[in-house]
Formats: C-alpha cells, structure tokens, sequence
C-alpha cells in the first residue's frame, strides 16, 4: 500500500509540472506555429531567478521571476519572431534555438557550471495515507494544478477564451469578427513562456540547477503536446500524466540510465505508431448514415 501512494504522489507531481509545460507549449504551437525549443530554458531562468533574488522572501521572487520572463518574451516575440514568421517554420525554429544557447551561456557565465540549489519555503514532510512526503513538493502540485485548473476554465468558460480559440482554429475568421491577431498572438506568447518561468519557480526547491537544466525539460514537454493531439488545448494535459506515468514506472523498475532510455524509447514509438496523437476525448461510437453521406 505504501508504495502504490507513494507512487501516485510521484505521478501527480510530476504531472503538476509537466502540466504547466505542456500547457504553455502547446499554446504557443497552436496560437504562433512556432516550436519554441528554447521553452525549457525558461523553465530554468525562471529557478535561477530564485536563486538570485534568495534574500527575497520566496513568492515576492516567484512574482519578480514572472515579471522577467513577460518582458523578455515581449522583447522576443516583438523583436525577433514577428520579422520570422513570414519567412516559415524552420527560420522561427533557428530563432529559438539561438535564444536557448544564448539563455543557457549567459546562466554559465553568471552563476556558473556547478549545481546551485533553493531553500524550500515550507520544510518537512507530511503524512499521506501512512506515507511521508515532502510538504512542499505536495503544496507545489496543488498550486500547480490549482493554476491549470484555473486556466482551462479560462479557456473553455470566458469571452477571452472563446478569442483565443477562435484565432487558434482560424485566424483570418476571427480577425474578421473582430478580434485583434496580433494581440493574441504576442498575448499567447507570452503567456505560454510565463507558463515555463513558474514551473521553473515551483520545482527550483527540488532541483540541482545547472544551466542546461532546462534540455531535460524540453523532450518531455514536447512529447506531451505530440501525444496529446498537437494544436488541441486540453490533449496536451492528457499528454503530460501519459508522460509522468510512464517515466515513473520506469523509473520503479529500471535504473535511471536505463529507465530514461526506455522512456525516450516508448515515446519515439508510440508518436510513430500515431502520428496524430492519442484521442483524450470520449469516443463517438456511432455516425448517423445521413449526416455521414452529408
């Protein structure tokens, strides 16, 4: 019993986070077009801003590290990918990539290669159906979900919600009735990167950080949009537990050398074996022959 809660407790934490950075990636992919392969390296300015600013008590730094990373994905997405987006995929692709190496050598240059770590805010642990787990990793999920929860019901339930969608699926519609593209589309931008930054700020208490901390964040953010049904809001989140299961049961069975090769592995596989993801939503099980043959 024991290790069945303690191994769903493992899976809904790095659900919570892989949450957040799938949701954020998946926004901007379907909003932009763009594969931000600098996302995870967000995720790790956001935990060396906490590291920074640690005379700050510990949410007035999570607020300053959310401020940064708006500004400088304004400053991006204004400067460098607007000129791009005309010019196709593969150039706003090259873009990003320069902005992780640039984010990444500037993290060596200012705090180093050896690993730095956060104090957790909140010390101990708690007991869960007669296991003892970290307090903060457990207050971190919550909000974590807390946040996801709250953005959904953004998305699916308020008048901006029903803009961003309406531009996601057709853009030259929804101009057409009004809403602004251009707003959207920097507004998702930067959204999506503040999406990354608060992950980061969340799980720096629980990481070694190093300047290439945010690499190991990306392939599993990007698997959980793929699973999920890329362009879709909801089927990244599928995406994300369908990533977190799997790498902890690896995990519990394998060595970590091991279980990562498997997880990379099983992934590789299953986005081979469908390409369009993997259908989160309630099958329809029957078509009606008239609207069929309509």
């Amino acid at each position: 019993m024991d290790a069945i809660v303690t191994f769903v407790l493992s899976v809904l934490t790095l659900f919570s986070f892989y949450a957040l950075l799938a949701l954020g990636l998946g926004l901007i992919f379907g909003q932009l077009n763009v594969v931000n392969v600098a996302f995870g390296d967000f995720a790790m300015a956001g935990a060396f801003v906490m590291y920074a600013f640690e005379a700050v008590p510990f949410v007035p730094r999570v607020l300053i590290a959310l401020v940064l990373g708006a500004a400088l994905a304004w400053v991006i997405e204004k400067l460098l990918l607007r000129p791009l987006y005309s010019q196709g995929f593969l150039a706003t692709l090259l873009a990003m990539w320069g902005v992780g190496i640039v984010m990444r050598q500037a993290a060596e240059a200012l705090f180093g290669a050896t690993p730095a770590s956060v104090a957790a805010p909140v010390t101990g642990s708690v007991s869960v159906l007669g296991v003892h787990y970290p307090t903060y990793r457990l207050v971190a999920t919550v909000i974590s979900l807390v946040v996801v929860a709250a953005i959904l019901w953004v998305i699916y339930r308020t008048d901006l919600g029903m803009r961003l969608r309406a531009t996601i699926d057709n853009r030259e519609m929804a101009s057409l009735l009004g809403i602004p593209p251009r707003l959207m589309i920097t507004g998702t931008f930067v959204f999506g990167t503040v999406l990354a930054v608060l992950a980061g700020c969340l799980q720096s208490p629980s990481l070694g950080l190093t300047p290439h901390l945010g690499v190991s964040f990306l392939a599993p953010a990007f698997f959980a949009v793929l699973v999920g049904r890329p362009g879709s809001l909801g089927g990244p989140l599928f995406g994300a537990f369908v990533v977190a299961l799997l790498s902890n049961s690896l995990r519990g069975l394998f060595s970590e050398t091991t279980a990562t090769l498997l997880f990379y592995a099983a992934l590789i596989v299953l986005i081979a074996i469908r390409p369009q993801g993997l259908d989160w939503r309630r099958p329809q099980w029957t078509v009606r022959a008239g609207r069929a043959s309509a």
